[in-house]
């Protein structure tokens, strides 16, 4: 029963480890692991940067202290916690949506728009001639009483 827990187990690492090894029709093998060669970190990717703190208590960051003050090292290395940035396919939707977008009106922004900014001097008429109708009733009702 051993022997048969061992086998399968053995069996499953290869066929896991397999495809890392198996080249295919390209001649490269079937899958890879990436390559973070140009991520580690170098003498390039470590800088070092300095603090210190003013007479009114408040820290600043800079390459050098001025004169008078005491400043901290601070070391930083900027491939520490780099993630590869994944490409992510553009459907035609979001160009078209895109294309849709950019091509209408702007608008100013934070205010609610219905309305396109080149008929607003329609909109205009329209309110002028809607409070020339509501003078003429008023006056209306003011000779009627």
């Amino acid at each position: 029963m051993k022997y048969k827990i061992a086998m399968m187990i053995l069996v499953l690492a290869g066929a896991a480890v397999a495809p890392y090894f198996i080249k295919g029709p390209d001649g490269q093998p079937l899958m890879s692991l990436p390559k973070m060669d140009s991520q580690l970190s170098t003498e390039e990717t470590r800088q070092t940067f300095f603090k210190w703190q003013d007479a009114k208590g408040q820290w600043h960051f800079g390459d050098e202290v001025p004169e008078g003050a005491v400043g901290v090292p601070v070391s930083v290395d900027t491939a520490a916690n780099i993630l590869q940035s994944v490409k992510v396919p553009v459907k035609e939707e979001q160009v078209a949506s895109k294309r849709k977008a950019e091509a209408a009106p702007q608008t100013i922004p934070g205010l609610p728009m219905t309305v396109n900014p080149a008929e607003i001097p329609k909109l205009i008429e329209d309110a002028q001639n809607v409070q020339s109708l509501v003078d003429e009733r008023s006056k209306q009702l003011q000779q009627v009483r």
